[in-house]
């Protein structure tokens, strides 16, 4: 099993949380997400989810998947304490990371048979393909 299949699993329980009608229940998986993932842990969360889109069994939990990781991939975070410390998520992980995204994310749209879903993933590769310009190209197949 690897890191990221086991963090998953933990992660879809927060992405239950975070589709709540209930609103302190929305509130309270948001800054979870934030605090105990995307703050100190982006490399597991984009990896995480990056699993979810490709592996799990639910469409619809594939397609939030995916939506969550476009979203929070490129999303700003302060890395210091100028604004010009700005920088994406995505900029503040490794190259290792952006390489098991990439792959996991090719390997989703190859066996991805949902068209809403694979519709929400096109959008998050072609997001990742704007954000890295030339770079992107380096999706390997």
């Amino acid at each position: 099993m690897s890191s990221y299949e086991q963090t998953a699993a933990l992660l879809k329980g927060l992405m239950s949380n975070l589709m709540s009608t209930d609103n302190n229940v929305r509130s309270q998986a948001e800054t979870a997400l934030n605090s105990e993932w995307r703050d100190v842990q982006p490399q597991t969360l984009l990896g995480s989810l990056a699993f979810l889109v490709h592996r799990d069994n639910e469409a619809t939990a594939r397609a939030f998947a995916a939506v969550l990781l476009r979203r929070i991939a490129f999303q700003d975070v302060k890395a210091g304490d100028n604004k010009e410390d700005e920088r994406t998520v995505w900029s503040l992980v490794p190259n290792g990371v952006h390489q098991a995204v990439k792959n996991e994310l090719l390997g989703a749209l190859k066996d991805e048979t949902d068209r809403g879903t694979r519709h929400k993933l096109c959008d998050t590769i072609s997001e990742i393909t704007n954000n890295e310009g030339k770079n992107a190209l380096v999706f390997s197949v």
